[in-house]
C-alpha cells in the first residue's frame, strides 16, 4: 500500500502542538489567550494522535505473536531509555534528593510509549467475538475511559491514562479496517456542531476539567458528566482535524519520524528554553511562544541529522528484514 502522505503531515502538525503545548505549560505562564490556546490544543492533539496509532496499526491476521512482542520490546527499551534520561537530567539539575524519579517509571511524557504497548497488546489479544462488533467495542472503551478517573490508579506504569485514551486508538483502527461509516465520520457539520457547543463549556470548566484532559487525574463519580462531554468533544474536534487538515509538505518529515520528535522536543525546552527564559526574565506572551516553538522545532530538525541520536529512540529494529536463504 502506498504511503499515506497526508498522514505524515498531520503527524507532523500534532508534534508542533505538542510542542506548543508543552512550551506554554512548562514556562507557567496560563494568561487568558495562552490558557485559551493550551486548552484548545489539549482537546485534540493527543487523543487524534492516537487515532492515528490506531490507524495506522496492523490487524492481528496481518502479523505474528512474535512481531507483536518484538515491536512491544522494541517500545519498552526505547521507554526505559528515555525515563533514564529524564532521570539523570532531573537529579543533574535539582540534585540527589529527587533521585526518586527514577522509581516514578515511566516518567512524563514516556507515558505515551507504555500505552501504546498496551494497546497493540490487548488490540491483538482481543477475542474475535468482540473485535467484529466495533460499536459494541467501541462502547465498552468508551465507558472505560469515562470511568478511569475514578480508579485513583495515577500514573502508576500509564494504566490509567491507556485506559483513558484507548477509545480514540480503537476508533483509528477501526476506520482503516472500513469497518466505520464514511457519511460518520467525514460528517464536518456534526463535528463543527458538537464543537460549537461543547468546547466552550470546556472553557468553562477548565482549569478543573484540566485533570480530565490529561488522562492521570482522579476524579470522583460526580465529575463523570464532564468527562463524557469531554470525550464527545474530543472525538468531534479530532475528526474535524482529521477532515480538513490539508497535505503540508514541510511537516511530512516532523510526521514520519514524529517518535524522534516527540522524545526529545521535552529535554529542549527544560534544558534550553525553561531556563534561558527564566534566567532573562523573557516574556511569555503568546508571540514569544510561538517563537520558542520555531527555536525548538529548528533545533529538532538539526538534532534529527545526527544518526546516534535517532539510533536511540529505536535501538531494536521492531521489523527486521526477512533472513535470506
Amino acid at each position: 500500500m502506498a504511503r499515506d502522505y497526508r498522514i505524515d503531515s498531520l503527524k507532523g502538525f500534532l508534534i508542533v502542538l505538542v510542542v506548543l503545548g508543552h512550551v506554554i505549560t512548562s514556562l507557567d505562564n496560563v494568561n487568558t489567550i495562552n490558557h485559551a490556546v493550551m486548552g484548545l490544543i489539549y482537546v485534540f492533539h493527543m487523543p487524534l494522535f492516537i487515532l492515528l496509532s490506531g490507524y495506522l496499526t496492523k490487524p492481528a491476521e496481518q502479523q505474528d505473536s512474535r512481531q507483536l512482542w518484538r515491536s512491544a520490546l522494541a517500545l519498552f527499551i526505547t521507554t526505559v531509555i528515555f525515563h533514564l534520561l529524564s532521570s539523570f537530567r532531573i537529579i543533574y539539575r535539582e540534585g540527589m534528593e529527587r533521585a526518586d524519579v527514577i522509581y516514578q517509571f515511566p516518567y512524563g511524557i514516556l507515558w505515551y510509549l507504555m500505552s501504546l504497548i498496551y494497546w497493540r497488546i490487548l488490540l491483538y489479544y482481543t477475542p474475535q467475538a468482540l473485535l467484529r462488533r466495533p460499536a459494541l467495542y467501541l462502547a465498552l472503551a468508551f465507558i472505560i475511559s469515562a470511568l478511569s478517573g475514578i480508579t485513583g490508579l495515577g500514573n502508576l506504569l500509564s494504566i490509567q491514562r491507556a485506559l483513558n485514551f484507548y477509545p480514540f486508538f480503537l476508533l483509528g483502527y477501526y476506520y482503516r479496517q472500513g469497518q466505520i461509516s464514511d457519511k460518520w465520520w467525514k460528517s464536518n457539520i456534526i463535528h463543527i456542531v458538537t464543537v460549537v457547543v461543547l468546547l466552550p463549556l470546556i472553557f468553562w470548566l477548565y482549569p478543573r476539567c484540566g485533570k480530565v484532559l490529561n488522562g492521570a487525574g482522579f476524579y470522583p463519580v460526580t465529575e463523570i458528566p464532564q468527562k463524557v462531554i469531554i470525550l464527545i468533544c474530543s472525538t468531534a474536534m479530532s475528526l474535524l482535524v482529521f477532515n480538513l487538515a490539508p497535505d503540508v509538505k514541510w511537516l511530512r518529515p516532523i510526521g514520519k519520524d514524529s517518535l524522534f520528535y516527540f522524545l526529545y522536543h521535552y529535554y529542549i525546552i527544560r534544558m534550553l528554553i525553561s531556563p534561558v527564559v527564566e534566567h532573562y526574565g523573557l516574556p511569555c506572551s503568546l508571540p514569544f511562544i510561538l517563537i520558542y516553538t520555531a527555536i525548538i522545532m529548528g533545533i529538532l530538525l538539526l538534532m534529527h541529522k545526527v544518526k546516534f541520536l535517532r539510533w536511540l529512540t529505536r535501538p531494536i529494529n521492531p521489523h527486521p528484514s526477512p533472513a535470506k536463504s
